[in-house]
C-alpha cells in the first residue's frame, strides 16, 4: 500500500497556454503545502476555543437565556406595561410649550421678537423718572433711597481706655470699690462674710 504521506507532488505538464487560464485544468499540486494550510487552520480554531468565553460569562451578556418562552413572553409584556405607563406620563405639546422647552418659532422669529422686546425696554427707561420726581410724587420715601458717598479712612475700633490706666489709678479705683461695698452696697448680713474686697498695695 502507498503512503501518501511521503508521496511525491503529483505535477500535470502541458503544453501551450492552457496552464495560464483559470477554467484549465489544475497544474501544480502540493499536498504538503494543503497539510500546512490545514494545521493551520486547527492551530487557529484551538485558539479560538481556548479564548470562548464560559457559560456563566454569556448569561451575564445576556447572549445565552436561560428563560422560557412563556417567561420570556411574560417579561416583554412586564415591559411594555411599563413603557405605557411612562408614556402615559409624558408631558403633552401645550405644557411643552408653556416650559418653554418645545419652541415653536424659528430663530427668525425668536430674534425679531427679542428685538422689539430690546426697544420696548428702552423705551420705557427712556420715559423713568428721576429719584426728586418718584420724592415728590411720594412714591418713595426719604429712607428708601440711600445715597452713598466716601467716607475718611480711619480706625474704627473701639476705644478701650482701661488699658491706659496706671498703678496709682488701679489703686484708687479699688480703693472705692471697697469703700462702696462696705458703706453703701446693701448686703444680707449672712452673706456679709461672702463679700470681697480688692487688696490695696502700696504705690509711690
Amino acid at each position: 500500500m502507498e503512503n501518501k504521506e511521503n508521496a511525491r507532488p503529483f505535477v500535470i505538464r502541458e503544453t501551450g497556454d492552457d496552464c495560464d487560464q483559470s477554467d484549465g485544468p489544475i497544474c501544480y499540486r502540493d499536498e504538503d503545502a494543503d497539510r500546512a494550510a490545514k494545521i493551520a487552520r486547527k492551530e487557529s480554531l484551538s485558539i479560538k476555543l481556548a479564548l470562548r468565553p464560559d457559560r456563566q460569562e454569556l448569561i451575564n451578556r445576556n447572549i445565552l437565556q436561560l428563560q422560557s418562552d412563556n417567561e420570556k413572553q411574560e417579561s416583554k409584556e412586564a415591559i411594555g406595561a411599563r413603557l405605557i405607563r411612562r408614556l402615559s406620563m409624558r408631558p403633552t405639546a401645550e405644557e411643552l410649550v408653556e416650559r418653554n422647552i418645545l419652541k415653536t418659532q424659528s430663530p427668525a422669529e425668536e430674534k425679531k421678537q427679542k428685538e422689539e422686546k430690546k426697544r420696548y425696554l428702552l423705551r420705557k427707561l427712556s420715559f423713568r423718572p428721576t429719584v426728586d420726581e418718584l420724592k415728590e410724587k411720594k412714591i418713595i420715601r426719604f429712607n428708601d433711597y440711600i445715597e452713598v458717598t466716601q467716607a475718611h479712612d480711619y480706625d474704627r475700633r473701639a476705644d478701650k481706655p482701661w488699658t491706659r490706666l496706671t498703678p496709682k489709678d488701679k489703686a484708687a479705683i479699688r480703693k472705692e470699690l471697697n469703700e462702696f461695698k462696705s458703706s453703701e452696697m446693701a448686703v444680707h448680713e449672712g452673706s456679709r462674710h461672702l463679700t470681697r474686697y480688692a487688696i490695696l498695695r502700696a504705690t509711690f
